[in-house]
């Protein structure tokens, strides 16, 4: 009988701990099979980041876990890249690997159930959070706060990001663990659950470290004893130093990789220019969506009672703490320093902790009702319950109102990333009537006219209501049919050719990353880690690109030619007009047709030294006449490849230079504006219409959307430039034949770059053939083969990103790579055979590993001393430690909260 009770009791704990996740389960597959989506159906979850960040990752991931591909060197994205600062940024966790288990174009559908493993963990783990330190809330309280947590505006807002709610269900773990440091002198814990944050997602580790200084230092300060702070303020430092020297292999690396990428801007401009507010209908959407946070900080700063002092000063450090959560939801500069000093979208990306510590004050408030909901109550609660249940009723009503009458406008940041007044106001008026319960709730409980039973139903029913509302808003909304990607994903594994190639798209026929996560060598990519100097050499090459993606639509033959792109995928729609021969046709189906190049393209040829040093920074002058100095550089030739054509005719347009820009205005903006250029094509030539101002990572540029291009009266591109197509425009491939274009102009501008050119192909194709192309074939993390150079002082050039990671060995001996065309790969050769190996390691990798071995040093030491009582051998460090945590506060105060506004209010 003992043995079974004790059973019992097992089997209840075990359930206490997995009510909250099953709710969470439960209520999500009901909003997903009311929408349609997988497993309920056809649909997909999948938007935005995801579609074009996460679910590429994980397929190269999925080609990394079979073997197919590396997981530092990654040839399959920006032209060969570091590829572990990407996985540290986007898809470093645990549930990634499952991705070994599913077929890629079921990654579209996986992602869903992704969702709902990570959604129960973040119940999981906020359950555990308050079932450990609020003994007053029963178990029943307990799941409904982890539901709310799973539902927070942050899951529902920004699960597109998906490794972000693996940082989310990491911060209960992490406050357990400050709490032990701090109250118990239990390192190890805060150390393990601070690596994992660190080692989830390296980006959003940065506002952790912001909130471990401003918790920590108020806690310490506030509620240890004075004897004990400096003793404490020191054991956190070595036991934060020590989980920083544990994953300096993770943040190091990492930070390298986010420094020399496209995303660093100017911190006090961006702040000076910055609005005063955020941008509220989508910045405090992500809290309405828990609205009960208010209502719990309302009664909280109302409340008079303050209990034992001890508790009293940890509660008003919750209170601080949320208030310091708030500010950067509300002040836009202190929003920036949050977010390393500017953002695209995604402005509450520390909201699970403004959340969490809303939910703390909740569990505070509802663990002292229940000490009261001891005594007797005032009444048989029958009103309270009727008052209740109406205004649940009408929240209820209101909900079906929304969702019928107005889903587009409550949906409208599914489609954009942001809210709009519209939006606010519709999302408002729900969370101010369930708000509203909430607060009924509350006020009855609190002055005991409704029984702790009753309260705790209808809280729950309230908590019902408000998660169903949201998830259908946030997660049923963006429900896709994935056949699309079906079909892109079939173009996988279609290329037979043993050699290193690549492969381009004629135009962004889909999201960038997606090519090489079919498993593709290619030049696209999309993270926040592209790298500066390649986004703007492959603008100057005159590839598409914006913000921090590049496209290998654009371009010339010729680029293609150097770069290896020896296939290209064409919509069917575009086949017609390519200008490759049926014959070199690979594979097509029902939308999609892959095509080689009629011209030999290398990967990687050798190059005098002559050509090296005028090619070692891309010629500063027009796209297309940078096409034929990098020709001319490489062949040793003064023969045309690139054929300028001058412009004939300019109606109703003026064109001028001054100071080597070319300032174009329509003369009468209510006349038709246009060029016109009739070309006598002698030989084959492929044309090509540029215009181009600046290099920049801007999401929009002036001149987009400048013009529309016709060639013999059939339109070829507009609006041009824009964001999918800012490249040098393919106008067609045309032999000895007669050419009329006409460039519809659409507004004024002015560019550095403009004008019409061809590539002649006969030319291109006997120069390409002449190229001395080094045999090369991929390795683990680098590349080996062997090429010849005729003369000393030559070098082969590689088409990889060099990012200062590669090392070389020519013919047993180790050389200095060199960069050349900006940003790419040149090994010095010596006269005559060589054999070439070329290894890759992320920069800050190997020092990131010696000091992963000072922290394990350090974290034994650590150990140890605390077992053995050594640390009293270092009390002469209690008092600098202290200080030192009290300055560290209050300068991390000033720069995050001061600083920003100072300089917006300065301007």
């Amino acid at each position: 009988m003992e043995r079974g009770m004790r059973l019992n009791k097992r089997a209840e704990k075990v359930f206490f701990y997995l009510l909250a996740p099953l709710t969470v389960l439960a209520l999500t597959c009901a909003v997903m099979a009311a929408h349609g989506q997988f497993p309920f159906g056809e649909k997909s979850i999948a938007w935005c980041d995801m579609n074009q960040q996460v679910i590429p990752l994980l397929m190269d991931f999925k080609d990394i876990l079979a073997g197919k591909s590396s997981l530092l060197l990654n040839m399959q994205n920006a032209g060969g890249m570091n590829f572990w600062g990407v996985f540290l940024f986007f898809i470093s966790s645990p549930f990634s690997f499952l991705v070994a288990f599913i077929e890629k174009a079921d990654i579209y559908y996986a992602v869903n159930i992704l969702l709902l493993l990570r959604m129960m963990l973040c119940a999981f783990t906020a359950v555990l959070f308050f079932h450990r330190y609020f003994c007053g809330l029963d178990r029943m309280q307990c799941s409904i706060l982890g539901v709310l947590y799973a539902f927070c505006g942050y899951t529902l807002f920004y699960y597109q990001n998906i490794v972000w709610l693996d940082m989310m269900a990491l911060f209960p773990l992490l406050l357990i663990a400050l709490k032990k440091l701090a109250d118990e002198e239990k390192v190890l814990p805060y150390v393990l659950a601070l690596s994992a944050v660190m080692t989830i997602n390296f980006y959003l580790s940065y506002m952790v470290a912001i909130f471990i200084v401003l918790a920590a230092g108020l806690y310490i300060f506030c509620c240890v004893e004075r004897n004990s702070r400096g003793r404490r303020a020191l054991l956190l430092g070595f036991a934060t130093a020590a989980a920083a020297l544990l994953t300096a292999p993770v943040w190091l690396p990492s930070l390298l990789e986010y420094i020399k990428s496209a995303r660093m801007g100017d911190l006090v401009f961006s702040l000076q220019y910055s609005a005063l507010f955020t941008a509220f209908p989508t910045t405090l959407a992500v809290l309405l969506c828990t609205s009960v946070i208010f209502i719990a900080a309302a009664f909280f700063i109302a409340s008079g009672k303050i209990p034992a002092a001890r508790e009293g000063r940890e509660r008003c450090v919750v209170l601080v703490l949320f208030l310091l959560l708030l500010l950067p939801v509300i002040i836009e500069p202190i929003n920036k320093m949050w977010h390393t000093g500017n953002y695209q979208a995604f402005p509450v990306r520390y909201g699970y902790m403004t959340v969490f510590f809303g939910l703390i004050m909740l569990a505070y408030l509802i663990s002292d009702y229940n000490e009261t909901s001891r005594l007797p109550a005032l009444s048989n609660g029958i009103t309270a319950g009727v008052v209740t249940a109406v205004i649940l009723t009408a929240a209820v009503a209101v909900m079906c109102l929304l969702l019928g009458r107005y889903y587009r406008e409550l949906t409208v940041y599914t489609r954009t990333l942001w809210g709009n007044t519209d939006s606010l106001e519709k999302t408002l008026s729900f969370a101010l009537i369930i708000a509203l319960a909430y607060f009924v709730l509350l006020l009855f409980y609190k002055y005991r006219f409704m029984r702790r039973t009753a309260f705790t139903v209808l809280l729950a029913v309230a908590v019902l209501v408000e998660c169903i509302f949201n998830a259908s808003v946030y997660i049923g909304s963006p429900s896709g049919n994935v056949q699309g990607y079906q079909t892109i994903a079939d173009l996988e594994g279609k290329i037979e050719d043993a050699e290193i190639y690549r492969v381009r798209n004629n135009k962004k026929y889909f999201d960038a990353n997606l090519l090489g996560g079919l498993g593709y060598r290619t030049l696209n990519h999309y993270t926040s880690l592209t790298a500066e100097s390649y986004m703007f050499a492959m603008k100057k090459l005159g590839y598409s690109s914006y913000w921090m993606e590049v496209n290998s639509n654009g371009g010339t033959a010729f680029t293609d030619v150097l770069l290896g792109n020896r296939y290209t995928i064409y919509s069917n729609d575009d086949l017609n007009t390519a200008e490759y021969a049926a014959g070199n046709l690979e594979y097509t189906n029902a939308g999609y047709s892959i095509v080689k190049s009629n011209y030999e393209t290398p990967f990687g040829f050798t190059m005098n030294s002559e050509a090296f040093a005028m090619l070692k920074q891309l010629p500063d002058t027009g796209r297309m006449e940078r096409q034929q100095q990098i020709f001319a550089a490489l062949f040793h030739t003064d023969e045309t490849l690139v054929m300028s054509y001058e412009l004939q005719h300019a109606v109703n347009t003026n064109c001028y230079i001054t100071d080597g820009k070319y300032n174009i205005s329509p003369d009468n903006p209510d006349a038709p504006s246009y060029f016109l250029y009739e070309l006598s094509v002698k030989g084959t030539q492929t044309l090509y219409f540029d215009c181009f101002d600046r290099l920049s990572n801007s999401l929009s540029e002036s001149i987009n959307n400048s013009f529309t291009i016709t060639v013999n009266g059939k339109r070829v591109a507009g609006p041009y430039p824009s964001q999918s197509e800012n490249g040098l425009l393919n106008l067609g491939t045309y032999t000895d034949e007669r050419v009329v274009i006409q460039v519809d102009v659409h507004k004024s501008l002015s560019t550095a770059s403009f004008g019409v050119a061809g590539i002649r192909l006969d030319v291109l194709g006997q120069a390409a053939e002449t190229l001395n192309a080094a045999e090369l074939t991929e390795e683990s993390n680098g590349l080996s083969g062997t090429v010849t150079a005729e003369n000393s002082g030559e070098y082969l050039f590689v088409p990889v990103v060099n990012d200062g990671g590669f090392t070389a060995v020519v013919n047993g001996e180790q050389v200095v790579p060199e960069t050349v065309m900006d940003c790419f790969l040149a090994i010095p050769l010596q006269q005559g055979g060589n054999t070439v190996e070329i290894q890759y390691c992320p920069p800050g990798m190997r020092p990131g590993l010696v000091l992963l071995s000072v922290g394990a040093v350090l974290l034994l030491l650590l150990l140890y001393g605390l077992k053995k009582g050594l640390l009293e051998r270092m009390c002469s460090l209690y008092l600098p430690a202290g200080i030192l945590l009290g300055a560290l506060w209050c300068a991390l105060f000033f720069a995050v909260y001061l600083f920003p506004l100072i300089i917006r209010l300065w301007r």
